[in-house]
């Protein structure tokens, strides 16, 4: 016997909002609020999968979930970007085969499931506090974030909003074996990358610091350019230069 079981829910497809307002100077954009508040309603209801700003032309892209396309046009009747004036506004069905497979198709977690939100801070381990708290900020140009000089905790970034880099000195009276494998992480590959509008600068900058460059910068396959160097401790780091667009000229 062959059960015939009740249809379930229509599948969600996923579109895209394009928009495109030309002049990246133009100053009669939505307010930043607005454009938050819009994500974040989306992101609450789980229709959200991403969203970022588009560089050439200057707009941005959000890709959402809905039923249909009369679904779709609802979510966007409240988009903040709606109905701007010199704007082009496009509302497409996303096809990953064609448009690309960059974003996660999967359902978010549900908010107060252990979601995770973001990604707060990364640890560097070091021998000194104080001197390493110097190099970084002299050097690289981090500010710091948070510190606590009772025990000895201190964040650094490169603004509001950023991961922080955490400097956390080994102790012996963590205990083994925590000391011992903390300790064990000084000195070696950090896994941590940063960007930079000139390799060649900041290599220059830390080679006139003393700091050790072991991978000079050069070309990458993928056009850009990196580098390698080390902190005082000789934490290892990357930084990289996205490459450089060739000027336009303009045809007489």
């Amino acid at each position: 016997m062959v059960e015939s079981g009740r249809p379930g829910p229509k599948p969600k497809r996923l579109y895209a909002r394009l928009v495109r307002w030309g002049d990246p100077d133009r100053d009669e954009l939505p307010s930043g609020r607005d454009v938050r508040r819009f994500a974040v309603g989306l992101d609450t209801s789980g229709r959200l999968v991403a969203r970022g700003r588009l560089t050439d032309p200057p707009g941005e892209l959000l890709v959402f979930r809905a039923r249909d396309r009369a679904e779709a046009e609802r979510v966007v009747r409240t988009d903040p970007y709606r109905g701007l004036s010199g704007a082009v506004y496009e509302l497409l069905v996303w096809n990953p085969e064609l448009l690309g497979k960059g974003v996660n198709l999967e359902p978010p977690p549900a908010r107060g499931s252990g979601r995770l939100m973001r990604l707060e801070r990364v640890t560097v381990v070091v021998r000194d506090r104080a001197s390493s708290l110097a190099w970084y900020r002299g050097v690289l140009g981090l500010e710091v974030r948070a510190e606590d000089d009772e025990t000895g905790f201190v964040e650094l970034s490169l603004g509001k909003g950023v991961v922080a880099l955490s400097l956390v000195v080994p102790r012996p009276e963590w205990g083994e074996p925590f000391y011992s494998e903390t300790l064990a992480r000084m000195g070696t590959r950090t896994g941590i990358v940063f960007e930079t509008d000139s390799v060649d600068a900041l290599a220059l900058r830390l080679e006139h610091a003393g700091a050790r460059v072991p991978a000079p910068p050069h070309r990458e396959p993928w056009g850009g350019r990196t580098m390698r160097f080390t902190d005082p401790d000789s934490n290892e780091f990357l930084a990289f230069e996205t490459a450089r667009r060739p000027a336009r000229t303009s045809r007489p």
